[in-house]
């Protein structure tokens, strides 16, 4: 034992870990959260342990970490927005009052900001491929703090064109949800009945980057830009579509539309972070 902690005492004075924010070493001592999630017993931790805070804290300095703002309740009950005000529960936004989604819920690990933002920066444009599992964790954890694991038959990662897959290399949806199925069976400690549907969901028209655009832009921006390439796949099954973040919720809400169409018994939506 004292060996083991005398080589991780070297490890971190020759090799400190460099935050994933804002570039600096820092001294991390302890166990990464993944450790600790991975640990314990089966079915033994309650999704409130699995915190931000405890996954990233060998990826993020101390400074950095405090900056992360969890999507928590009060939400709007349908598109998951958090209201600024603290008081009170749940309930639909304007938005959602006004322009019915065609999904049933969506949820977020937290608010796209300061460092998630520049996590989720680096994950999906800078090529930190090693982001993938401690984000998945985190998806995870909202996945079992909001819904039942066995009420959904299907993940479905909302997809790239085929031009910009070309550009990037990788589907960063999918690689969220890559191993969702097996983490489920490690924690809840039984078989799940859950597919990842990678190519169910295709892109098929291709659409100038989101970033930037307004509500009715984003729309008419996205509006018939996906289908379903196997009907019999989705027909009749309840739907978990995954993607990397919801600003205003015209992609979201056009796969969802698309789903329904081939035949989905329902669609619900998880993404890593949340516009404010």
């Amino acid at each position: 034992m004292f060996r083991i902690r005398l080589t991780e005492i070297f490890k971190e004075a020759v090799f400190p870990s460099k935050c994933i924010v804002c570039g600096s070493f820092f001294r991390f001592s302890g166990k990464s959260g993944l450790s600790y999630i991975n640990d314990s017993v089966p079915g033994s931790l309650e999704p409130d342990e699995i915190t931000f805070e405890k996954v990233m804290a060998h990826l993020i300095c101390p400074d950095c970490i405090g900056g992360f703002l969890p999507a928590e309740s009060p939400v709007c009950s349908v598109c998951g927005f958090v209201f600024t005000s603290r008081e009170g529960g749940d309930h639909l936004c304007g938005k959602c009052i006004d322009l019915p989604k065609h999904f049933g819920k969506a949820r977020a690990v937290g608010l796209y900001y300061r460092a998630f933002m520049e996590v989720i920066h680096s994950f999906k444009y800078k090529g930190k491929l090693q982001l993938a599992v401690p984000l998945e964790t985190l998806l995870f954890s909202v996945l079992i703090r909001h819904w039942n694991i066995n009420d959904f038959d299907l993940v479905v990662p909302v997809p790239l064109h085929v031009k910009r897959f070309r550009e990037r290399g990788f589907n960063q949806a999918y690689l969220l949800v890559k191993n969702l199925a097996i983490q489920a069976e490690k924690f809840i400690h039984e078989p799940v009945g859950l597919k990842i549907g990678r190519d169910l969901l295709e892109r098929i028209r291709y659409t100038e980057p989101q970033t930037g655009l307004g509500r009715d832009k984003r729309m008419k921006n996205i509006k018939g830009a996906f289908t379903v390439k196997d009907v019999s796949a989705v027909e009749g099954k309840r739907v978990l579509l995954v993607d990397d973040v919801y600003t205003t919720g015209a992609t979201a809400d056009e796969c969802a539309k698309a789903l329904f169409e081939g035949g989905a018994l329902s669609v619900d939506v998880l993404t890593l972070a949340r516009a404010a």
